[in-house]
């Protein structure tokens, strides 16, 4: 393979990876978003910890796809 091939392969494992990760951590935070609800006292810090999350997921993610 050419080193510009290879760059590029790499290049794309490292883009997935951070959408996996970040994709994780907004799947989480949501999840800890819907619990916090329920709470006698809900907090507002986790929805938007959730939706910083799920912004930052959705820019990342589109903007691998260019």
């Amino acid at each position: 393979m050419s080193d510009d091939r290879k760059n590029d392969t790499r290049e794309q494992l490292r883009h997935q990876a951070l959408v996996g990760f970040l994709s994780f951590l907004a799947f989480m935070s949501v999840i800890q978003a819907a619990i916090n609800v329920v709470q006698p006292e809900p907090q507002m810090w986790p929805a938007v910890l959730a939706l910083v999350l799920v912004i930052t997921t959705v820019v990342v993610w589109r903007r691998g796809r260019k």
